[in-house]
């Protein structure tokens, strides 16, 4: 199967959540990666707040994300008006109809803005759909695999990032994203990240993993 990352001739801006942010971070070379994609790239003071509360425990991830946002690779957005009434809209109600403040804010400045979201978590992508039908949503795996990253990194270097963040922050797959995945990390790899494992059970024999 050919994934192709629905980042080709991305021109809108994007607003990144936590989850996105902390893979990219993983792989270490975040500030090549995301500049690589050379369009306006945001994250909401929400968004900087969860990822703060790591420092607690002595998480490397807040760090290194006060030095993206010094550099203005990120530029950091308060929402206002409309985005912020639909915010409250998300974060309130039922658990199974309800988002993270985090989430809830992703979605909420980039929809009132027309960019595009960056987000991970399969429970804000359902919502996402049903109150944003125009919205445009991104994986971390299609930042990864966006086609000037590729061309920046070259193949050995994508594979190293995209293993760490497989490996150390757990990045989410989507089931159509892993062959790709697997054949460029390499089938032996597949086995040592937990969010390949249960794809790799239904693939053809040579994906299994014991």
């Amino acid at each position: 199967m050919t994934f192709s990352s629905c980042l080709i001739n991305q021109r809108n801006a994007i607003v990144l959540d936590a989850s996105v942010i902390i893979n990219l971070l993983a792989t270490g070379r975040a500030n090549t990666i995301l500049q690589a994609l050379a369009v306006p790239l945001y994250v909401t003071d929400y968004v900087v707040r969860e990822i703060e509360q790591g420092a607690v425990n002595g998480r490397p991830e807040p760090g290194l994300l006060a030095e993206l946002i010094n550099k203005q690779v990120l530029v950091v957005k308060e929402l206002t008006g409309t985005a912020l009434e639909n915010f409250f809209g998300m974060v309130s109600g039922h658990t199974s109809s309800s988002l993270g403040d985090g989430e809830a804010a992703t979605l909420a400045l980039a929809d009132r803005n027309g960019f595009s979201a960056a987000i991970d978590e399969k429970k804000a992508t359902r919502i996402a759909a049903e109150r944003f039908e125009m919205l445009k949503l991104v994986t971390t795996v299609d930042i990864l695999a966006a086609p000037p990253v590729q061309e920046l990194l070259g193949n050995e270097a994508l594979r190293t990032a995209i293993l760490r963040s497989l490996q150390r922050a757990r990045m989410q797959v989507r089931e159509h994203q892993f062959e790709w995945v697997a054949q460029l990390i390499g089938l032996e790899h597949v086995g040592q990240c937990p969010s390949l494992k249960k794809y790799a059970k239904n693939k053809k024999p040579a994906l299994v993993v014991n």
